[in-house]
């Protein structure tokens, strides 16, 4: 079987690199559909033992004393027996107090939490609606559909993903419009980029090249639109073993089963033991079971461990295949790590990925293999000296809810510096300062950008070419390098700090981009702290007399490292090393 559990960014990273290193190549390349469970909201609305109770106390508060027939009564002495307590278990229980005083609370939760599909199928007298403890026992409107409610590290980092083009579709089992709002937040162009598919029809609407597919339902949009959206939650057993055969689910079902079968799955959160899902993966592949050995693995599990149920999707995924393969297919599908620090890895990775891939377009198709190399090994430095600050150094001793709150801390930063660096690579101009907004490097995988007239993978490879040199400085203790930020603009994207130096450093694409900093305000060509990186090469000064001028004038002046010309003059590693030293006066 996989290691142990691994609950740090840099170890999941290093997993990448080598046990699934297979599945890393595989999903920058865009292979994996994403399907999602209640997990990677677990943070932001109450889990199954708080939900739980409060449908039980909501039940009890409502039950008529001097009323032996009690509809309400009668509802939670059969939500009681599904906890499998003894007849005098039963008959101890005090509906005179609050829930959450009764002394046998946990170990009904803890029997219920399997069982919370027949829980919320159990009805309230004739009166009230079938879907009467999801509806009003649950609050879905205030509980999963709240404006307030706020995305975690998961949904962040699932949009950044998405945005980056390496996942078109997230499935997902989730009430909560979480994730539609990250994506919200971090792009303008949210109605023509997403398409939100709840109901068969929404899958008609052409153009958007992500999807979020909602097959349980949408909190949101039964707050906002009751009348049309509140029959489509689904959570009663009832539903769930009947969902695959109802005929307004046919076109879901025919998607999501298009999707298991064509494609890769990364599950995230995702327990998949409910029946409707179990029923859609064995049609998926009941005429095109998955071959053994696979490479890349068609299932990965964000979990740090393996339960029954999880066994029983690899069983349907694999089919025959399963039988005597049990224990190698089971290794290919653990992860070993949960959604935070996988979904982190995930971005670091995958930024990586392209700049490092990019980097051979900045060289030229002539150079050496053995300097490209180097090259990626310095980018890779970079990004495990970021990576190594996602989990806060005294993690062990520290409390779930401040780790959580320090790497929600850490995903806001990596965000705002990276959209901080591409935006004034590209633009020459800083980002706002409010809101969380993201720019991706490629809108699709790097190995598909490239081949598109208008990407600038030169300008791109070249960038990727600085932040390796950065990278060779970090890991050989030459400097320390603070990431900007955009609510402070003059302190550049990056500092660079020696025993001598503080360098505020730019990455621009080219000369006219250069200007449009300049004359932005953010750097002055006469400040000595600054370092500004030019990607192309630039037109040659001009001068007011033919007489050249050789050697320093003596006046102070930002110091500039222009990569393509300096690839031009050598072409190793070292070289562009020294010469970039030399440049920033490192």
């Amino acid at each position: 079987m996989t290691d142990e559990p691994v609950r740090t960014v840099p170890a999941v990273l290093e997993r990448f690199a080598l046990t699934f290193s297979e599945f890393a190549a595989a999903f920058n390349e865009g292979q994996y559909v994403l399907w999602l469970g209640s997990g990677i909201s677990r943070e932001r609305v109450p889990n199954l033992y708080t939900l739980l109770e409060r449908v039980m106390e909501h039940v009890r508060s409502n039950i008529v004393d001097d009323d032996p027939g009690c509809a309400y009564r009668t509802a939670l002495n059969e939500v009681l027996r599904l906890a499998a307590l003894s007849p005098e278990e039963l008959g101890s229980i005090d509906f005179s107090i609050a829930v959450k005083d009764w002394p046998l609370l946990d170990r009904i939760t803890s029997t219920l939490v399997t069982n919370y599909s027949r829980v919320l199928d159990v009805l309230v007298g004739d009166d009230n609606p079938d879907d009467y403890l999801v509806w009003t026992g649950l609050d879905v409107p205030n509980t999963y559909g709240s404006p307030d409610l706020e995305p975690d590290v998961e949904h962040y980092c699932i949009a950044v993903l998405m945005l980056e083009g390496l996942i078109a579709s997230a499935v997902t089992a989730n009430w909560d419009g979480l994730l539609e709002k990250a994506l919200d937040e971090l792009t303008p162009a949210f109605d023509s980029l997403v398409r939100v598919a709840v109901k068969p029809e929404d899958f008609r609407t052409v153009g958007p090249r992500i999807e979020v597919i909602k097959f349980h339902g949408c909190a949101v949009l039964a707050r906002d639109r009751e009348a049309e959206y509140r029959g489509l939650l689904i959570a009663r057993e009832s539903q769930i073993s009947g969902w695959t055969e109802q005929p307004e689910n046919k076109s879901m079902r025919k998607h999501l089963e298009v999707l298991y079968t064509d494609r890769l799955a990364l599950m995230v959160g995702l327990s998949a033991q409910d029946a409707n899902l179990h029923t859609v993966f064995a049609a998926a592949i009941r005429d095109l079971a998955r071959p053994w050995p696979a490479s890349p693995p068609a299932v990965v599990l964000g979990e740090e461990r393996l339960e029954s149920y999880h066994r029983n999707l690899l069983k349907l995924t694999y089919g025959s295949n399963h039988q005597g393969n049990a224990s190698a297919i089971a290794q290919s599908a653990l992860l070993g790590a949960y959604g935070k620090p996988t979904l982190l890895a995930l971005v670091l990775s995958s930024l990586t990925d392209k700049l490092g891939f990019l980097i051979e377009h900045a060289l030229g198709n002539a150079s050496d293999a053995a300097e490209v190399k180097r090259l990626r090994t310095d980018l890779i430095s970079l990004r495990d000296s970021a990576a190594s600050y996602a989990d806060p150094v005294n993690r062990e001793t520290l409390e779930h809810s401040a780790i959580v709150k320090f790497q929600r801390e850490y995903l806001a930063r990596l965000i705002d510096v990276t959209n901080l660096a591409l935006t004034v690579f590209r633009t020459g101009c800083m980002p706002p300062a409010v809101g969380h907004r993201y720019e991706p490097l490629s809108d699709r995988p790097v190995t598909q950008a490239v081949h598109s007239a208008d990407f600038p993978s030169k300008q791109f490879g070249r960038l990727g070419v600085a932040l390796a040199l950065i990278g060779r400085g970090l890991a050989s203790g030459h400097w320390q390098a603070i990431p900007g930020d955009s609510r402070a603009p003059g302190d550049g994207v990056l500092r660079l700090v020696t025993g001598q130096r503080d360098a505020r450093v730019f990455f621009v694409k080219d000369a006219t981009t250069l200007t449009k900093l300049e004359l932005d305000g953010s750097f002055n060509d006469g400040d000595g702290n600054v370092l500004v990186v030019v990607a192309d090469e630039e037109p040659p000064a001009l001068t007011r007399s033919p007489k050249p001028r050789f050697g320093r004038d003596g006046k102070i002046s930002a110091g500039r490292f222009n990569i393509a010309s300096s690839i031009a003059d050598t072409g190793s590693a070292d070289g562009l090393y020294e010469a970039f030293k030399l440049a920033g006066g490192l």
